[in-house]
C-alpha cells in the first residue's frame, strides 16, 4: 500500500470520473480544487514544486490531461481550449456506475484518508485484473430495516456481514460497545437483546472470487460493535475520525464506565 501524500495519476481515475458526472462537466482549475478537498493530499503531494504555484498533487491532477489518461481508457473527453471542459463518456459513465458503490462507501463513511487512498490504490490494482469488488456498507444498518432502493443487494450483504459480526461478539444476547461498554440489553431490556451498532475501522472489500470464509476471517479484524453514541463521535471528524485508543481516552478521562 502507498504510504500517505504518495497518491498516483491511476488512483486520481475514479475521483476524477465522480466529479465529471457530478458536474456535469468541470474544467481542469476547478477539478485540481475539488480532488483536493476530497482528498485532502499531505505529505510530499501537498508540497510546492520548484518555481511553481502548483504542488505535486495538483500538477498530477494536471498530468490526466496532458496524459490524456481519460481520453486513452475511453471515459473522458478534453476540450483543446486552455483550462477546457472534462466531459464523460457512455463508456466512463458505465464504469463510473459499476463503481458507484465502491466510491460511495469510501466518500460516506468517513474514514480517514490514508485509508481512502490505499484503498483507491488497491481498487486500481483490481481492475487492472478485471475482477469484481464487492461492497459493506456499516451506514445502510444504522437503521434496522432501512433500505435504499438503488441496490437492495449492497443492502444483503452488509446485513449477512453485520450479522456476523455480532454473533461473533454477542454472548447470550448481551453485546457491549468495545469502547465505553455500553449494553443494549442490559439498559432497555428484551427490546435491546442482541442490537449494537458494528463500525468499520478499515474499509471492507470482498474481491471476486475471494474464498468466503477467508473474507470473513479477514473483514472481522475491522468490525466492532460500538453503541450508537461512540460510532457519532467516531466519525464526527471526516478529515480527522477518532481511533478506538483515542475514544477510550476520552471516556477514561472524562467519566468512568461500568464494564
Amino acid at each position: 500500500m502507498p504510504a500517505i501524500g504518495r497518491i498516483s495519476e491511476r488512483e486520481l481515475i475514479l475521483p476524477a470520473l465522480f466529479l465529471i458526472d457530478l458536474r456535469r462537466g468541470i474544467t481542469t482549475s476547478d477539478l485540481i480544487k475539488e480532488l483536493t478537498d476530497l482528498m485532502h493530499p499531505g505529505g510530499e503531494d501537498a508540497e510546492i514544486l520548484a518555481g511553481r504555484s502548483d504542488t505535486k498533487f495538483s500538477q498530477k491532477v494536471r498530468n490526466i490531461v496532458s496524459h490524456e489518461t481519460l481520453e486513452k481508457l475511453g471515459y473522458a473527453t478534453h476540450q483543446d481550449a486552455h483550462n477546457g471542459l472534462f466531459q464523460i463518456t457512455e463508456s466512463g459513465a458505465r464504469h463510473l456506475k459499476e463503481n458507484t458503490e465502491i466510491i460511495e462507501y469510501l466518500l460516506s463513511n468517513n474514514f480517514s484518508v490514508e485509508d481512502i487512498l490505499n484503498s483507491f490504490s488497491d481498487i486500481s490494482k483490481v481492475e487492472e485484473k478485471h475482477k469484481k469488488i464487492l461492497t459493506y456498507d456499516e451506514n445502510l444498518m444504522i437503521t434496522e430495516g432501512t433500505k435504499r432502493n438503488r441496490n437492495v443487494s449492497l443492502y444483503e450483504r452488509s446485513k449477512k456481514l453485520r450479522d456476523f459480526a455480532i454473533d461473533k461478539y454477542n454472548s447470550k444476547g448481551h453485546i457491549k460497545c468495545i469502547a465505553c461498554f455500553f449494553d443494549f440489553h442490559n439498559f432497555y431490556g428484551d427490546v435491546g437483546k442482541d442490537y449494537i451498532e458494528i463500525h468499520h475501522i478499515k474499509p471492507v472489500f470482498q474481491y471476486e472470487d475471494e474464498d468466503r470464509n477467508k473474507f470473513l476471517k479477514r473483514a472481522l479484524e475491522n468490525l466492532i460493535p460500538a453503541c450508537s453514541n461512540c460510532h457519532r463521535i467516531i466519525h464526527r471528524n471526516r478529515q480527522n475520525p477518532l481511533s478506538m485508543g483515542q475514544l477510550k481516552e476520552y471516556i477514561e478521562h472524562n467519566g468512568i464506565f461500568e464494564r
